[in-house]
Protein backbone atom coordinates (compact mmCIF):
# COMPACT_ATOMS: atom_id res chain seq x y z
CA UNK A 1 0.00 0.00 0.00
CA UNK A 2 2.36 2.34 0.66
CA UNK A 3 4.56 1.68 -3.03
CA UNK A 4 1.17 2.41 -4.22
CA UNK A 5 0.27 5.87 -2.32
CA UNK A 6 4.19 7.10 -2.95
CA UNK A 7 3.33 6.31 -7.29
CA UNK A 8 -0.39 8.05 -6.63
CA UNK A 9 0.84 10.83 -5.45
CA UNK A 10 3.63 11.21 -8.46
CA UNK A 11 1.10 11.00 -10.57
CA UNK A 12 -1.31 13.52 -9.64
CA UNK A 13 0.18 16.09 -7.26
CA UNK A 14 3.99 17.34 -7.79
CA UNK A 15 4.87 16.38 -11.07
CA UNK A 16 8.23 14.61 -12.05
CA UNK A 17 10.83 17.52 -10.95
CA UNK A 18 9.20 17.36 -6.99
CA UNK A 19 8.40 13.67 -6.21
CA UNK A 20 9.59 10.84 -8.45
CA UNK A 21 12.54 9.38 -7.95
CA UNK A 22 14.50 7.31 -10.55
CA UNK A 23 13.26 4.19 -8.59
CA UNK A 24 10.05 5.11 -8.90
CA UNK A 25 9.92 6.01 -12.35
CA UNK A 26 11.57 2.36 -12.90
CA UNK A 27 8.58 1.07 -11.49
CA UNK A 28 7.04 -1.56 -13.96
CA UNK A 29 4.39 -2.88 -11.81
CA UNK A 30 1.23 -1.28 -11.39
CA UNK A 31 -0.88 -0.60 -8.24
CA UNK A 32 -4.21 -2.90 -7.41
CA UNK A 33 -7.14 -0.59 -8.26
CA UNK A 34 -8.83 0.56 -5.37
CA UNK A 35 -10.95 2.95 -3.94
CA UNK A 36 -8.29 5.33 -2.67
CA UNK A 37 -6.13 5.06 -6.24
CA UNK A 38 -9.43 5.83 -8.30
CA UNK A 39 -10.25 9.04 -6.01
CA UNK A 40 -7.14 10.18 -5.85
CA UNK A 41 -6.49 9.92 -9.88
CA UNK A 42 -9.54 12.16 -10.46
CA UNK A 43 -7.77 14.95 -8.55
CA UNK A 44 -6.91 17.78 -10.56
CA UNK A 45 -3.99 17.70 -13.44
CA UNK A 46 -1.00 19.36 -12.43
CA UNK A 47 2.05 20.70 -14.58
CA UNK A 48 4.43 18.40 -15.58
CA UNK A 49 7.37 20.72 -13.77
CA UNK A 50 8.07 24.39 -12.17
CA UNK A 51 9.68 27.01 -14.28
CA UNK A 52 13.01 26.65 -14.75
CA UNK A 53 13.50 30.48 -15.30
CA UNK A 54 14.58 32.19 -12.17
CA UNK A 55 12.10 35.64 -13.07
CA UNK A 56 8.93 33.34 -13.70
CA UNK A 57 9.70 31.17 -10.35
CA UNK A 58 9.72 34.51 -8.20
CA UNK A 59 6.63 34.93 -9.92
CA UNK A 60 5.24 32.30 -8.86
CA UNK A 61 6.30 33.01 -5.17
CA UNK A 62 4.07 36.22 -4.21
CA UNK A 63 4.37 36.36 -0.85
CA UNK A 64 7.63 35.24 -0.26
CA UNK A 65 9.63 38.21 -1.18
CA UNK A 66 6.50 40.43 0.28
CA UNK A 67 6.58 38.99 3.67
CA UNK A 68 10.18 39.84 4.05
CA UNK A 69 9.60 43.56 3.41
CA UNK A 70 6.80 43.35 5.86
CA UNK A 71 8.37 41.68 8.50
CA UNK A 72 12.00 42.74 8.38
CA UNK A 73 15.08 41.60 7.58
CA UNK A 74 15.86 37.80 8.48
CA UNK A 75 18.61 38.17 11.02
CA UNK A 76 18.43 41.03 14.29
CA UNK A 77 16.27 41.46 17.01
CA UNK A 78 12.77 42.51 16.50
CA UNK A 79 11.67 46.26 17.35
CA UNK A 80 9.89 46.41 20.40
CA UNK A 81 6.24 48.22 19.34
CA UNK A 82 3.22 48.67 21.44
CA UNK A 83 0.45 45.82 21.50
CA UNK A 84 -1.89 48.24 19.52
CA UNK A 85 0.36 48.98 16.99
CA UNK A 86 0.74 45.35 15.79
CA UNK A 87 -1.37 42.90 13.43
CA UNK A 88 -2.55 39.17 13.90
CA UNK A 89 -4.33 37.71 10.59
CA UNK A 90 -6.52 34.88 10.77
CA UNK A 91 -7.32 32.55 8.12
CA UNK A 92 -10.53 30.75 7.46
CA UNK A 93 -10.99 26.86 6.81
CA UNK A 94 -12.96 24.68 4.75
CA UNK A 95 -16.68 25.13 5.25
CA UNK A 96 -16.55 29.17 4.56
CA UNK A 97 -17.15 28.85 0.94
CA UNK A 98 -19.90 30.46 -0.48
CA UNK A 99 -20.33 30.92 -3.73
CA UNK A 100 -19.83 34.90 -5.20
CA UNK A 101 -16.63 35.26 -2.47
CA UNK A 102 -13.60 37.11 -4.25
CA UNK A 103 -16.38 39.36 -6.52
CA UNK A 104 -15.02 42.51 -4.05
CA UNK A 105 -11.98 41.96 -5.01
CA UNK A 106 -12.40 41.81 -8.59
CA UNK A 107 -11.08 45.25 -9.05
CA UNK A 108 -7.94 44.82 -7.12
CA UNK A 109 -4.92 43.59 -9.88
CA UNK A 110 -2.94 42.03 -7.32
CA UNK A 111 -5.97 40.42 -6.07
CA UNK A 112 -6.93 38.69 -9.87
CA UNK A 113 -3.48 38.00 -10.87
CA UNK A 114 -3.48 35.72 -7.62
CA UNK A 115 -6.64 33.91 -9.13
CA UNK A 116 -5.02 33.50 -12.30
CA UNK A 117 -1.78 31.85 -11.11
CA UNK A 118 -3.43 29.81 -9.38
CA UNK A 119 -5.98 28.36 -11.95
CA UNK A 120 -2.86 28.24 -14.04
CA UNK A 121 -1.08 25.32 -11.14
CA UNK A 122 -4.12 24.02 -10.70
CA UNK A 123 -5.49 23.63 -13.89
CA UNK A 124 -8.93 24.71 -13.33
CA UNK A 125 -10.45 28.30 -13.30
CA UNK A 126 -10.53 29.21 -9.04
CA UNK A 127 -12.40 32.93 -10.07
CA UNK A 128 -15.16 31.12 -11.69
CA UNK A 129 -16.09 28.42 -9.28
CA UNK A 130 -15.65 30.85 -6.22
CA UNK A 131 -17.67 33.84 -8.10
CA UNK A 132 -20.03 32.00 -9.58
CA UNK A 133 -20.47 28.22 -8.56
CA UNK A 134 -22.36 26.13 -8.83
CA UNK A 135 -22.05 25.29 -5.40
CA UNK A 136 -22.22 21.85 -5.61
CA UNK A 137 -18.53 22.40 -7.72
CA UNK A 138 -17.46 25.24 -4.91
CA UNK A 139 -18.16 22.73 -2.24
CA UNK A 140 -16.21 19.66 -3.79
CA UNK A 141 -13.20 22.22 -4.24
CA UNK A 142 -13.88 24.19 -1.47
CA UNK A 143 -9.82 24.07 0.08
CA UNK A 144 -8.02 25.24 -2.56
CA UNK A 145 -11.20 28.03 -3.35
CA UNK A 146 -10.99 29.44 0.49
CA UNK A 147 -7.18 28.88 0.19
CA UNK A 148 -6.98 31.21 -2.78
CA UNK A 149 -9.58 33.73 -1.61
CA UNK A 150 -7.93 33.82 1.70
CA UNK A 151 -4.35 34.68 0.67
CA UNK A 152 -6.08 36.99 -2.16
CA UNK A 153 -8.33 39.26 1.39
CA UNK A 154 -4.29 39.75 2.09
CA UNK A 155 -4.07 42.22 -1.20
CA UNK A 156 -7.60 43.89 -0.30
CA UNK A 157 -5.55 44.28 3.20
CA UNK A 158 -2.34 45.25 1.53
CA UNK A 159 -4.26 48.17 -0.48
CA UNK A 160 -6.29 49.71 2.20
CA UNK A 161 -4.60 49.14 5.04
CA UNK A 162 -1.03 48.78 4.43
CA UNK A 163 0.78 50.51 7.19
CA UNK A 164 -1.57 47.54 9.18
CA UNK A 165 0.00 44.87 6.99
CA UNK A 166 3.48 45.81 7.92
CA UNK A 167 2.42 45.06 11.64
CA UNK A 168 1.90 41.80 11.42
CA UNK A 169 3.10 40.14 14.42
CA UNK A 170 1.95 37.21 14.54
CA UNK A 171 -1.02 34.48 12.26
CA UNK A 172 -3.01 31.46 12.67
CA UNK A 173 -5.38 29.90 10.23
CA UNK A 174 -8.58 27.23 10.95
CA UNK A 175 -7.81 24.20 9.64
CA UNK A 176 -6.86 24.31 6.14
CA UNK A 177 -6.44 28.23 6.60
CA UNK A 178 -3.11 26.95 8.53
CA UNK A 179 -1.30 26.38 5.38
CA UNK A 180 -2.69 29.76 3.57
CA UNK A 181 -0.58 31.24 7.14
CA UNK A 182 1.93 29.65 6.33
CA UNK A 183 2.14 30.53 2.84
CA UNK A 184 1.69 34.80 4.02
CA UNK A 185 4.34 34.01 6.55
CA UNK A 186 6.90 32.67 4.09
CA UNK A 187 7.18 29.44 5.16
CA UNK A 188 5.99 27.77 1.76
CA UNK A 189 5.62 28.44 -1.60
CA UNK A 190 2.81 29.33 -2.84
CA UNK A 191 2.36 27.43 -5.91
CA UNK A 192 3.71 24.14 -3.37
CA UNK A 193 0.82 24.84 -1.21
CA UNK A 194 -2.00 24.71 -4.18
CA UNK A 195 -0.50 21.21 -5.19
CA UNK A 196 -0.50 20.23 -1.48
CA UNK A 197 -4.06 21.81 -0.72
CA UNK A 198 -5.34 19.80 -4.31
CA UNK A 199 -3.78 16.84 -2.87
CA UNK A 200 -5.13 17.32 0.50
CA UNK A 201 -8.86 17.51 -1.04
CA UNK A 202 -8.66 14.14 -2.85
CA UNK A 203 -6.63 11.90 0.22
CA UNK A 204 -9.39 13.11 2.67
CA UNK A 205 -11.94 12.98 0.59
CA UNK A 206 -10.70 8.93 -0.56
CA UNK A 207 -10.41 8.14 3.46
CA UNK A 208 -13.74 9.49 4.00
CA UNK A 209 -15.17 7.04 1.35
CA UNK A 210 -12.97 3.73 2.50
CA UNK A 211 -14.68 4.21 6.22
CA UNK A 212 -18.45 6.08 6.46
CA UNK A 213 -18.45 9.46 8.92
CA UNK A 214 -18.66 12.70 9.99
CA UNK A 215 -19.11 15.91 12.23
CA UNK A 216 -21.34 17.31 14.70
CA UNK A 217 -21.20 20.52 16.42
CA UNK A 218 -22.29 20.18 19.96
CA UNK A 219 -23.44 22.99 22.40
CA UNK A 220 -22.85 21.83 26.26
CA UNK A 221 -24.42 22.78 28.78
CA UNK A 222 -22.43 23.83 32.13
CA UNK A 223 -22.57 20.28 33.78
CA UNK A 224 -22.39 18.50 30.41
CA UNK A 225 -20.85 15.10 30.75
CA UNK A 226 -18.95 14.44 27.16
CA UNK A 227 -16.33 12.25 27.50
CA UNK A 228 -18.89 9.83 28.87
CA UNK A 229 -21.36 10.59 25.94
CA UNK A 230 -18.64 9.78 23.78
CA UNK A 231 -17.84 6.46 25.26
CA UNK A 232 -21.51 5.30 24.94
CA UNK A 233 -21.56 6.72 21.74
CA UNK A 234 -18.56 4.03 21.15
CA UNK A 235 -19.83 1.26 22.83
CA UNK A 236 -22.75 1.55 20.04
CA UNK A 237 -21.15 1.52 16.99
CA UNK A 238 -18.83 -1.38 18.21
CA UNK A 239 -21.93 -3.48 19.13
CA UNK A 240 -23.39 -2.40 15.53
CA UNK A 241 -20.16 -4.23 14.13
CA UNK A 242 -17.85 -1.12 13.83
CA UNK A 243 -14.52 -2.12 14.46
CA UNK A 244 -12.23 -0.16 16.75
CA UNK A 245 -14.84 3.09 16.64
CA UNK A 246 -13.36 6.63 16.38
CA UNK A 247 -16.08 9.38 18.47
CA UNK A 248 -14.09 11.80 20.09
CA UNK A 249 -13.36 15.74 20.19
CA UNK A 250 -12.28 17.34 16.81
CA UNK A 251 -12.28 20.67 16.99
CA UNK A 252 -12.19 22.68 20.22
CA UNK A 253 -13.75 25.84 19.43
CA UNK A 254 -14.71 27.95 22.35
CA UNK A 255 -16.13 26.91 25.74
CA UNK A 256 -19.23 24.93 26.01
CA UNK A 257 -18.72 24.64 21.67
CA UNK A 258 -17.04 21.20 20.39
CA UNK A 259 -17.05 19.43 17.50
CA UNK A 260 -17.51 15.98 17.45
CA UNK A 261 -16.32 13.36 14.68
CA UNK A 262 -16.34 9.74 14.07
CA UNK A 263 -18.04 6.60 12.46
CA UNK A 264 -21.77 7.61 11.22
CA UNK A 265 -22.96 5.17 13.94
CA UNK A 266 -21.53 6.65 16.81
CA UNK A 267 -22.33 10.43 15.48
CA UNK A 268 -26.27 9.08 15.07
CA UNK A 269 -26.31 7.58 18.51
CA UNK A 270 -25.05 10.89 19.81
CA UNK A 271 -27.69 13.02 17.93
CA UNK A 272 -30.26 10.85 19.76
CA UNK A 273 -29.35 10.67 22.96
CA UNK A 274 -26.89 13.51 23.56
CA UNK A 275 -29.55 15.48 25.25
CA UNK A 276 -28.89 12.70 28.34
CA UNK A 277 -25.78 13.80 29.01
CA UNK A 278 -26.12 17.21 28.71
CA UNK A 279 -25.53 18.23 24.72
CA UNK A 280 -28.43 21.18 24.80
CA UNK A 281 -28.21 21.07 20.52
CA UNK A 282 -25.82 19.82 17.89
CA UNK A 283 -26.09 20.61 14.45
CA UNK A 284 -24.22 18.72 11.26
CA UNK A 285 -20.99 20.08 9.86
CA UNK A 286 -21.51 20.62 6.02
CA UNK A 287 -18.14 17.95 5.43
CA UNK A 288 -18.09 14.41 3.77
CA UNK A 289 -15.54 13.10 6.38
CA UNK A 290 -14.13 12.73 9.98
CA UNK A 291 -11.95 15.23 9.66
CA UNK A 292 -8.99 15.66 12.40
CA UNK A 293 -9.59 12.59 13.94
CA UNK A 294 -7.60 8.57 13.24
CA UNK A 295 -10.17 8.25 10.41
CA UNK A 296 -8.11 10.42 8.38
CA UNK A 297 -4.84 8.31 8.93
CA UNK A 298 -4.79 7.59 5.19
CA UNK A 299 -4.67 11.28 4.29
CA UNK A 300 -2.45 11.99 6.39
CA UNK A 301 0.25 8.91 5.19
CA UNK A 302 0.27 10.75 1.81
CA UNK A 303 0.76 13.89 3.24
CA UNK A 304 3.47 12.57 4.63
CA UNK A 305 4.91 11.26 1.43
CA UNK A 306 4.13 14.72 -0.64
CA UNK A 307 5.74 17.03 2.17
CA UNK A 308 9.20 15.03 1.90
CA UNK A 309 9.56 17.19 -1.49
CA UNK A 310 8.11 20.54 -0.50
CA UNK A 311 10.50 23.08 0.32
CA UNK A 312 9.63 24.61 3.82
CA UNK A 313 11.44 27.10 5.65
CA UNK A 314 11.02 28.86 9.52
CA UNK A 315 8.26 31.35 9.30
CA UNK A 316 9.05 35.10 9.35
CA UNK A 317 6.53 35.76 11.43
CA UNK A 318 4.58 33.26 14.49
CA UNK A 319 2.74 31.23 12.51
CA UNK A 320 0.58 29.00 15.32
CA UNK A 321 -0.37 25.76 15.01
CA UNK A 322 -3.74 24.19 15.80
CA UNK A 323 -2.95 21.12 16.95
CA UNK A 324 -0.76 21.94 19.62
CA UNK A 325 -1.53 25.99 20.10
CA UNK A 326 2.61 26.72 19.79
CA UNK A 327 4.72 28.36 16.57
CA UNK A 328 6.04 26.33 13.99
CA UNK A 329 9.46 26.17 14.31
CA UNK A 330 11.97 25.22 11.08
CA UNK A 331 10.90 23.44 7.75
CA UNK A 332 11.26 20.09 8.80
CA UNK A 333 8.66 21.05 11.82
CA UNK A 334 6.57 22.61 9.15
CA UNK A 335 6.69 19.41 7.58
CA UNK A 336 6.07 17.19 10.41
CA UNK A 337 2.73 19.36 11.58
CA UNK A 338 1.02 19.43 8.43
CA UNK A 339 1.05 15.90 7.75
CA UNK A 340 -0.43 15.00 10.93
CA UNK A 341 -2.60 17.47 11.85
CA UNK A 342 -5.45 16.40 9.76
CA UNK A 343 -5.64 13.49 11.57
CA UNK A 344 -5.19 15.06 14.74
CA UNK A 345 -8.05 17.18 16.99
CA UNK A 346 -7.86 21.18 15.91
CA UNK A 347 -7.44 23.18 19.65
CA UNK A 348 -8.59 26.86 18.06
CA UNK A 349 -9.67 27.80 21.19
CA UNK A 350 -6.33 26.94 23.03
CA UNK A 351 -4.39 28.80 19.95
CA UNK A 352 -6.51 32.16 20.57
CA UNK A 353 -6.00 31.84 23.91
CA UNK A 354 -1.91 31.26 23.42
CA UNK A 355 -2.13 34.40 20.88
CA UNK A 356 -3.74 36.97 22.95
CA UNK A 357 -2.56 35.94 26.66
CA UNK A 358 -1.49 39.20 28.29
CA UNK A 359 -1.55 41.00 31.66
CA UNK A 360 -4.76 42.39 32.46
CA UNK A 361 -5.44 45.59 31.75
CA UNK A 362 -2.49 45.52 28.37
CA UNK A 363 -4.02 46.56 25.06
CA UNK A 364 -4.87 44.09 21.98
CA UNK A 365 -3.75 44.00 18.99
CA UNK A 366 -5.31 44.93 15.62
CA UNK A 367 -6.82 41.31 14.36
CA UNK A 368 -8.19 41.18 10.76
CA UNK A 369 -10.02 37.80 10.06
CA UNK A 370 -9.84 37.35 6.18
CA UNK A 371 -12.60 36.10 4.11
CA UNK A 372 -14.86 34.14 3.33
CA UNK A 373 -16.96 33.62 6.23
CA UNK A 374 -17.83 35.26 9.57
CA UNK A 375 -17.08 32.28 12.16
CA UNK A 376 -13.57 33.03 12.55
CA UNK A 377 -14.52 36.71 14.63
CA UNK A 378 -17.57 34.89 15.96
CA UNK A 379 -15.07 32.22 17.50
CA UNK A 380 -12.85 34.70 18.65
CA UNK A 381 -15.93 36.25 20.24
CA UNK A 382 -16.43 33.71 22.88
CA UNK A 383 -12.93 33.44 23.10
CA UNK A 384 -11.86 36.99 24.34
CA UNK A 385 -13.98 39.09 24.17
CA UNK A 386 -11.31 41.80 24.22
CA UNK A 387 -9.56 40.82 21.32
CA UNK A 388 -12.94 40.69 19.30
CA UNK A 389 -13.57 44.34 20.24
CA UNK A 390 -9.96 44.96 18.42
CA UNK A 391 -10.88 42.90 15.57
CA UNK A 392 -12.10 43.59 11.87
CA UNK A 393 -13.67 41.58 9.44
CA UNK A 394 -11.70 41.85 6.01
CA UNK A 395 -14.91 41.38 3.37
CA UNK A 396 -14.57 39.42 -0.12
Amino acid sequence: MKMAMKQLICRICFGRTLLVSSKSRSMGTQPSDTPLRRLLEDASSFGEAQPSDAELQWATQPYAVRAASATGPESGPAERVQPQETTILLFPGQGSQRVGMGRLLSNIPAAKELYELASSVVGWDVWRVCTEGPAAELDARCQTAVLVTALAAVERVREERPAALQRVRAVAGFSLGEIAALVFAAALPFEAALRLVELRTAAMRAAARERRGGMLTVWLAADASLPHALLRARDHAAERGVEAPVCQVANYLYPNCKVVAGDEEALRWLERHGGEHGVRRHARVRVEGAFHTPLMAPAAAALREALQAVPAARPRVAVLGGADARPYGDGAHVRRALARHVARPLRWEQALQALYARPRGAAYPLTLALGPGAALRATLRQVNARAWDSSLQVDV
